[in-house]
């Protein structure tokens, strides 16, 4: 999905990304989204909210259930791309994501992406009519909680 710079930073949170995930399959009230995370009904309905707000997801369905009012909502995409006018950047192209890894999962998660830069160096190093040259980085920056500071 083509997305704005607002839109990049509503989704720029791990948060953000796990509803969004969440949401991708099976449309969801904000509080089984909260009870699947382990989170607050109230917390998840205000990030539901943004999301709504900032075209991010949209809601399926209204339900009626013992007098209370449930909204079901579905993630337009899972994939986002940052559309850009800025002449500085033509030619670029980004992808982001927010993860949650522990020590263990992030470094499996580094020698998965070194095997697989290594295996499309190896497909690509020859010269062939067509090809475009892209420079990759890939970093990691760690979210700073209220411990961290």
């Amino acid at each position: 999905m083509e997305i704005n710079l607002e839109q990049q930073k509503l989704i720029s949170t791990s948060l953000r990304v796990k509803i969004i995930y969440l949401l991708c399959e099976v449309p969801m009230t904000a509080k089984q989204v909260a009870d699947e995370l382990g989170k607050t009904a109230g917390s998840i309905h205000y990030h539901i909210q943004q999301l709504y707000k900032g075209g991010i997801l949209e809601l399926v369905e209204t339900r009626e259930n013992k007098g209370i009012v449930e909204k079901y909502y579905r993630s337009k995409a899972t994939h986002f791309n940052l559309n850009t006018n800025d002449p500085a950047r033509k030619g670029i192209r980004t992808k982001g994501i927010s993860l949650e890894f522990s020590d263990e999962e992030l470094q499996e998660f580094e020698e998965e992406y070194d095997s697989l830069l290594e295996k499309w160096l190896k497909k690509t190093v020859a010269h062939k009519e067509g090809r475009t040259s892209y420079t990759l980085s890939l970093e990691f920056k760690k979210e700073l909680t209220g411990e961290d500071v």
